[in-house]
């Protein structure tokens, strides 16, 4: 991708997380490989919702050098790492939606057996707690990413999901975050077969 296609289709898609309440206040970032390998991120301390293209800054691909007027995502550790593990992924996103956070302090996944969970969702996985913007918590996740898994929920954190497409880390994203809010419906209602709160799926 272009970087000024890049640029338009990061803040449009920082928009529509933040209308869909994936992510709230300043939470959330995007990060965009582009052509020559360098990153095109969001910034830090800055609310998806009201994102402009010329705010995005440009890193390089080990995020040891960056260039615009705002510093990039304290998460850019966990974006690099996904990228070196995963030469096939040409995005990330990573937000804070509510029910999939909810669930993850139970310690464990939510069910996946809903139909779009099984058919649409992909491979998830489950990480333990790190420190937001660790090495510690980039080197969790980039294990997982690693076995080609593209959406990770992490504990008490948020989610991250990545693709070749934005479009597709989004609807990956929505969708864990439908999920996890039927699954905490069902076991409200008391729901046969919904799961039992913090168990393993």
């Amino acid at each position: 991708m272009l970087e000024d296609d890049a640029r338009e289709a990061i803040v449009a898609y920082a928009r529509r997380l933040y209308a869909r309440g994936l992510v709230a206040g300043a939470s959330g970032n995007i990060s965009v490989r582009l052509e020559d390998g360098s990153l095109l991120v969001t910034p830090t301390l800055l609310s998806l919702g009201s994102l402009h293209a010329d705010e995005l800054v440009i890193c390089s691909a080990d995020g040891s050098s960056y260039i615009g007027a705002r510093r990039p995502t304290s998460e850019l550790p966990l974006h690099v790492a996904a990228y070196r593990v995963r030469p096939d992924v040409r995005c990330v996103i990573h937000t804070h939606p509510t029910h999939c956070v909810g669930w993850s302090k139970t310690g464990a996944l939510f069910p996946l057996d809903t139909v779009g969970a099984i058919e649409s969702l992909g491979p998830i996985a489950f990480t333990r707690y790190e420190r937001s913007g660790s090495r510690e918590l980039a080197d969790v996740c980039s294990h997982a990413f690693a076995r080609n898994v593209d959406t990770i929920v992490m504990e008490r954190h948020g989610l991250s999901s990545v693709a070749g497409d934005l479009e597709t880390a989004f609807l990956r994203t929505d969708l864990a975050e439908q999920t996890a809010h039927i699954e905490f419906v069902a076991f409200t209602l008391g729901v046969r077969g919904a799961g039992t709160l913090g168990a393993e799926p």
